[in-house]
C-alpha cells in the first residue's frame, strides 16, 4: 500500500516541539480554556480577519454552534448533502431540526439541485 501522507516524518521535523507543548500542559494542567488554547483562537480570528475564534472539541460542536448561531429553531428545515460524515445530519435531531437530504454531484461532490 502507498501511504498518503507520510505523518511520522512530518512529526520527526517538530517532535521537539510537540513534546515541549505537551509537557507545558500538563504541567499546568489546563487542558481546555488553557493559555495555548487563547493563543491558538487569536491566530486564527487575525487569521480570518474576524473579531473571534471560538474553538470546539469537534467538528459535531461546531456544527451545533454554528447552527444555533444562525438562529435555528425546532422544526427548521436543514439542507444536508447525502453524501457525508454522519454529524453533518446527525446534529438536526439534537437541535430538533430536521435534515433534509441533498444528492450530490458525482464529478465534483457539490450540492447536485
Amino acid at each position: 500500500m502507498i501511504p498518503l501522507i507520510d505523518l511520522g516524518a512530518q512529526q520527526a521535523r517538530i517532535r521537539n516541539k510537540i513534546d515541549a507543548g505537551i509537557s507545558r500542559v500538563l504541567d499546568h494542567g489546563m487542558y481546555i480554556m488553557g493559555p495555548e488554547i487563547s493563543a491558538i483562537e487569536d491566530r486564527l480570528a487575525k487569521a480570518a480577519g474576524a473579531k473571534h475564534c471560538i474553538s470546539c472539541s469537534s467538528g459535531t460542536d461546531a456544527l451545533i454552534l454554528a447552527l444555533l448561531a444562525k438562529g435555528l429553531r425546532p422544526g427548521d428545515g436543514v439542507i444536508v448533502p447525502s453524501f457525508t460524515f454522519a454529524a453533518s445530519a446527525e446534529v438536526m435531531p439534537v437541535l430538533g431540526a430536521i435534515p433534509v437530504f441533498a444528492e450530490v454531484d458525482a464529478v465534483t461532490f457539490n450540492l447536485d439541485p
